[in-house]
């Protein structure tokens, strides 16, 4: 028997109880901010140890598929390049824009290298047609430059290659007051000419989100930021796109460190 249900009239609202809710949200968002910044800098002081970079693990297997050009590909094509890789979703647009923004400057910086490639698999083959991953490199202002290469593939299959192989996830998961959510993570990933995968690797939104926390902490719990060394961070993001071109002209050198 179906459930009768009378009018419906709007709930009172606890005053104390959405204080309550309120104080729950922002110790939610301050503890994970002071997790991902104290995460972030112990990450930092094991790469200042050696400011090198350092091989994670070399490409031995072939991973195929298309490119924006509906071409062949395969990582073959990248030996003896010096490679900039990051995961793609043309529907994260927002989420890459900080090392997608790198990339590009780096390319036009050094427009006559040849052996210069800015890789990108996407993660939603379904979804990013060649002729998609065409029109988002012409709305970057590379499409004409036959280094950058947008790349297609069964989805499952590149998910593994990047998780498994070059060793970044391609989502993580964040606290947030209704639980845990996933969203989708860039990151760019240097691949040296001999397909040697590359550490440290940069997740430039990370430094941003940072960067805001321990400038919201200076602000708002003085004593907090002190212990947790906010103000070392405030310019996170900038010191981080530095480190990038640091790395990307070691690796130029070939002064790199083993394991």
């Amino acid at each position: 028997m179906a459930r009768k249900i009378g009018p419906l009239e709007p709930a009172e609202r606890n005053p104390a109880q959405l204080r309550k809710t309120g104080l729950a949200i922002a110790a939610i968002m301050m503890i994970g901010g002071i997790l991902v910044t104290v995460a972030y800098r112990v990450k930092l002081n094991a790469e200042e140890r050696d400011q090198r970079p350092h091989v994670v693990q070399r490409l031995t297997e072939v991973f195929f598929g298309r490119d924006q050009n509906n071409r062949a590909f395969s990582t073959d094509q990248l030996k003896g390049r010096v490679t900039l890789f990051t995961p793609v979703s043309l529907k994260e647009e927002a989420r890459m824009e900080q090392v997608l923004n790198q990339m590009v400057e780096i390319s036009k910086k050094h427009s006559d290298n040849e052996n210069l490639r800015f890789v990108g698999f996407t993660i939603d083959a379904e979804e990013d047609s060649p002729e998609e991953l065409r029109a988002f490199l012409e709305k970057l202002g590379v499409v004409d430059d036959d280094r950058w290469l947008f790349v297609q593939a069964e989805e499952d299959s590149v998910r593994g290659y990047i998780r498994h192989k070059i060793r970044v996830e391609v989502e993580e998961k964040i606290s947030s007051p209704e639980g845990p959510l996933e969203r989708f993570r860039s990151t760019l990933v240097f691949i040296d000419e001999n397909l040697h995968v590359l550490e440290p690797h940069f997740d430039l939104n990370q430094a941003l989100e940072v960067q805001e926390d321990a400038r919201q902490m200076l602000d708002s719990d003085p004593a907090r930021a002190e212990k947790y060394k906010a103000a070392e961070h405030v310019d996170d993001h900038g010191k981080a796109r530095e480190r990038i071109l640091e790395v990307f002209d070691y690796i130029l050198q070939g002064n790199l460190k083993e394991g």
